[in-house]
């Protein structure tokens, strides 16, 4: 049974607000993240970028449809914002996409609109439909089918079109592809792939070579990175 309240001390260590001001704060929605990697619609306008100050300020910004996420307007304040998700608010000229600092906190970074059009996607699962065609499943819930499934691999990301899901470019997770760290001991980092086994991947980072699970790293371009991510 999905729980319908979350205390502010037992939320996620990753939502960058104060635990003890008041006793409960809105939980999101189930959603394809994990709770420490997704936070609701509400804390995100309020707590992240400190647009509005109540709950009442935030349902008035919906109702004007005055907020999207990832290109879709965005109805109820409950409504998760995941890793790598775009949230624009069209009127304010203000655009931001939500990563993790090095500090393992949710944090949203300042994106031109331009960049707002598009996001990155993680390849999660491959599966094999009938008529032979293959399903990209996502990191942001998403399933795209594909005529060519051999030119993806589990680990690969996708630079999606938004609102739609059309894929405008492909990443392979391949040595010297630039990585953004989503969890370990250096969560947040920009990253080089160096090597990669079964379960971990060699990364360097300036000077420093270190080994991390290979579940943390997400291809963000294929020479440099192609999105902002700090």
């Amino acid at each position: 049974m999905v729980k319908l309240h979350l205390k502010r001390l037992a939320s996620p260590k990753t939502w960058p607000i104060p635990k003890k001001t008041l006793t409960f704060i809105a939980r999101p929605f189930p959603g394809p993240h994990k709770l420490e990697h997704q936070i609701p619609i509400s804390v995100f306008l309020r707590d992240l970028i400190g647009v509005v100050h109540t709950q009442k300020e935030v349902k008035y910004v919906l109702h004007n449809k005055d907020c999207l996420i990832d290109g879709d307007v965005c109805h109820d304040n409950k409504r998760p914002v995941g890793l790598f998700d775009v949230v624009s608010l069209p009127k304010a000229k203000s655009f931001y996409r939500l990563t993790v600092t090095s500090k393992n906190k949710l944090a949203p970074v300042a994106i031109s609109e331009k960049e707002a059009k598009t996001k990155i996607s993680k390849i999660v699962g491959k599966t094999s439909l009938k008529k032979g065609k293959v399903q990209l499943n996502l990191s942001d819930g998403r399933n795209i089918l594909v005529d060519e499934a051999k030119a993806y691999a589990i680990g690969d990301s996708l630079l999606l079109e938004l609102p739609g899901q059309k894929i405008a470019d492909h990443f392979p997770f391949t040595k010297d592809a630039p990585v953004f760290l989503i969890g370990g001991r250096h969560v947040g980092a920009v990253a080089q792939l160096q090597d990669i086994d079964n379960t971990h991947v060699t990364v360097k980072v300036g000077e420093d070579s270190f080994k991390t699970k290979r579940s943390y790293a997400v291809v963000i371009g294929k020479n440099k990175p192609i999105i902002t991510v700090e």
